[in-house]
């Protein structure tokens, strides 16, 4: 039977905002704005940043954290931290933002793909381990749409061969593993606060978790143009100079990856919800996954047990072999004829101009090739209304029996 056009309340697309902020966190950015000595690091101090950094060393467990402009400063930052350079190599998925990978690039180090687990579809310490040569310095891990990847075995590995794990937590924040919060298992994790994430801080804005707090300092003095307090006392309080300016660690220049006063007070707040807000997420997942379950062409994420989603994408791999269909015919209908604007991502980074030019292209990732010919992203946002759930489910479920039935005209 056809779905009748008036069943169409909505077109369904995926949202600029993940979530929205709430009445209190709305309140809480006013006052900052009103009665702050400084929106920024500085000279008035950085009371909102401070705070911010040790709530969520307390939420995630980790040893330090530094508030930054955005995860890809964060990914700069651990880059640094760990002394990259051209004579060395860096391991990780091809299938990731690309935000992943650049500020390791930037370091002249050469990138090495890792493929996708098929099931949970992170990279896990079997699709590492061939990759691993005398010259690996660092593993980049990425909980990718909220799913903690399998750190034991990677920890396990980076023990015997002496590398750095980074955490890549940008879609990933609360996420936990075995019990313990991502970002605090590496020697460094890197978080996301921008837009689209489950947690924003208006926009943009990260966090940098460390295990070695000798490396929270280098990177706070990292953070904002070498700009440090004086050591011992001065002459004068305005002499030599309000603060002094130091190389953050040797041979390195700063940068400036500050967050703003603001940010981090709406990212002080909504810390308080984020498992709150997981949990909403998680049940929605469970909802649509569940109204699906009949529908074997659409496989999502395998979620191990000792593993707790946070569902920061609804992403699926079509299989439609057995009506001969692919992924794009699904596309098709869902959109033409449903109203449900679904995406793909991400392109396997090996694939880019961008990196075939710097001569980043050859890899050998079957997984994340077969995956991403064939994975479907749903509209997803915290705070979705169950009606709503169900209604994307019937959609996508009426479009599939048309396929099955091989009517989509």
């Amino acid at each position: 039977m056809a779905y009748v056009a008036t069943e169409i309340a909505r077109t369904i697309r995926m949202p600029g905002v993940q979530t929205r902020l709430s009445s209190d966190e709305e309140q809480e950015l006013l006052r900052v704005l009103r009665e702050s000595n400084s929106l920024s690091v500085g000279a008035g101090g950085c009371t909102e940043n401070d705070a911010f950094e040790t709530d969520f060393t307390q939420f995630v467990g980790c040893s330090d954290s530094v508030a930054v402009s955005s995860c890809t400063s964060a990914l700069e930052l651990s880059a640094t931290l760990t002394g990259l350079g051209p004579d060395d190599e860096v391991i990780m998925p091809a299938h990731t933002f690309i935000a992943t990978a650049v500020p390791f690039a930037r370091t002249s180090a050469n990138i090495r793909w890792a493929d996708i687990d098929p099931g949970t579809r992170v990279i896990n310490a079997d699709t590492i381990r061939p990759l691993i040569t005398k010259r690996t310095k660092v593993v980049v891990v990425v909980h990718l749409y909220g799913l903690p990847a399998d750190m034991d075995s990677i920890i396990a590995l980076a023990d015997q061969h002496g590398f750095f794990v980074i955490e890549d937590c940008a879609q990933a924040p609360g996420a936990i593993y075995k019990g313990r919060r991502v970002g605090s298992i590496g020697h460094f994790g890197c978080f996301s606060f921008q837009t689209h994430k489950n947690m924003q801080t208006l926009g943009e804005g990260g966090m940098l978790t460390v295990r070695d707090k000798q490396h929270g300092e280098q990177a706070r003095r990292l953070r904002w143009m070498g700009i440090w307090p004086w050591k011992g006392k001065r002459e004068k309080s305005w002499i030599p100079a309000g603060n002094d300016i130091v190389e953050p660690i040797p041979g390195r220049w700063p940068v400036n990856y500050c967050m703003g006063e603001p940010n981090a007070a709406v990212g002080r707040m909504m810390l308080k919800r984020l498992d709150k807000i997981n949990d909403g997420r998680r049940r929605q997942a469970i909802r649509f996954m569940e109204a699906l379950s009949d529908y074997p062409e659409l496989c999502f994420q395998h979620v191990p047990n000792d593993c707790h989603h946070v569902y920061h994408l609804m992403a699926a791999r079509y299989d439609g072999q057995s009506s001969g269909h692919h992924r794009d015919d699904l596309f098709i209908l869902l959109q033409d004829k449903y109203q449900l604007h679904a995406i793909v991502q991400y392109w396997p980074l090996n694939r880019s101009e961008l990196f075939q030019k710097f001569g980043f292209g050859d890899a050998n990732v079957p997984e994340t090739d077969r995956f991403y010919d064939n994975m479907i992203s749903f509209p997803w946002w915290s705070d979705m209304s169950d009606e709503l759930i169900d209604d994307m489910a019937r959609r996508t479920c009426k479009a599939i029996d048309e396929l099955r039935e091989g009517n989509s005209n």
